[in-house]
């Protein structure tokens, strides 16, 4: 059963990266989905790993732990492989009930992970790492996308005069959580522009209100992922003022799926079999693009499959790859957001 779901979440518990000066997580109103199981645990078939290798799922795995999982996501593009999981039965197969709850980024659902009121939780790196140097007991169970070109950009109005990075100075941004990865990025235009994050003001706004925002003159400029950047291109004609992983980002290990410490150890069966069932929803998605069209408007409202078949995807994966996570402590280490460097091996689970 479908139902509404709301997450709000105190801000002592989201972690505040060193050069930005507001943590705060609330949520939107969205659906979350669920689907059931028979409690079936064999699978067959092989997925494509982030690694490029291939797993092939268990043909006698143990049953998990746990059957029933919350899961903490975002309504977004990326989530797609989720999705499709639960409508083709992957999940299912492996003995595992999702139901799915909308936070506004990944910086909101961390603290519902640490808190236990959800068993994992997708988000952007810099969040989880940010976590990890505080202490929270987080783990990466596995990746889940990359960027791609124009999955992610920066939007203002026809005729504002902003066209490019170097035309934002002053200017009010838009981002959907602060201390994540969508102002990281922000950020790296910024600078690569000549410019930072000192010349812009940042305000915190859901994905889903943003295009609106901008239409009514709230902020200069959007900083958004799909399905919400084609919708301001077709509905307001909004200039593209840059894609937002272009230059040294192009290609950026963008988000996750992430555990506490405590639950994959009490838990290994779950974890592992929700990384199964997950490598065979991205393998889907990535040979059927036709479903992410279709899947799109089942959890995003202003989504239809015409418009779901014209955006810019991120890069579907699963799996772990090591060389590939390591790339966002560094720069953050680089960047001074964080204070010492971080082995992303020592904070994964193992696969």
């Amino acid at each position: 059963m479908n139902q509404r779901t709301h997450l709000r979440f105190p801000r002592y518990l989201i972690v505040v990266l060193a050069l930005l000066l507001i943590a705060a997580a609330c949520g939107d109103d969205s659906d979350s989905s669920s689907d059931t199981t028979s409690g079936a645990t064999e699978t067959a078939g092989a997925a494509t790993t982030a690694g490029g290798a291939a797993t092939t799922a268990a043909t006698s795995a143990d049953p998990p732990e746990q059957a029933e999982i919350a899961l903490g996501i975002i309504p977004i593009a990326d989530v797609a492989p989720i999705f499709i999981g639960i409508d083709q039965g992957f999940f299912a197969d492996e003995g595992l009930t999702l139901s799915t709850e909308f936070a506004q980024g990944g910086a909101a659902a961390i603290p519902a992970l640490v808190a236990g009121d959800i068993d994992f939780a997708f988000g952007a790196y810099p969040s989880f790492f940010s976590g990890v140097q505080e202490g929270l007991p987080m783990l990466i169970a596995t990746e889940a996308n990359r960027a791609a070109p124009l999955f992610a950009g920066l939007y203002s109005l026809p005729d504002s005069g902003i066209e490019t990075p170097a035309d934002m100075a002053g200017t009010t941004v838009a981002v959907n959580t602060l201390n994540n990865l969508v102002q990281l990025a922000v950020g790296a235009q910024l600078e690569a522009a000549g410019l930072s994050l000192d010349d812009v003001t940042l305000v915190e706004i859901p994905f889903p209100e943003m295009v609106a925002t901008l239409e009514r003159g709230d902020v200069d400029v959007i900083a958004v992922v799909e399905p919400f950047g084609t919708i301001a291109r077709n509905t307001l004609n909004a200039t593209l003022v840059t894609d937002m992983f272009a230059g040294e980002l192009e290609g950026w290990p963008v988000a996750g799926f992430y555990v506490t410490e405590d639950f994959a150890a009490g838990n290994p069966n779950t974890v592992a079999a929700f990384n199964r069932a997950f490598a065979r929803s991205v393998e889907y998605a990535n040979t059927n693009p036709e479903a992410v069209h279709e899947i799109l408007p089942t959890y995003i409202e202003t989504a239809t499959v015409e418009s779901a078949a014209a955006l810019n995807y991120p890069e579907f994966v699963s799996g772990i790859d090591l060389a590939v996570i390591q790339i966002t402590p560094d720069y953050m280490l680089e960047a001074g957001l964080l204070d010492a460097p971080i082995d992303a091996a020592e904070h994964v689970v193992e696969q």
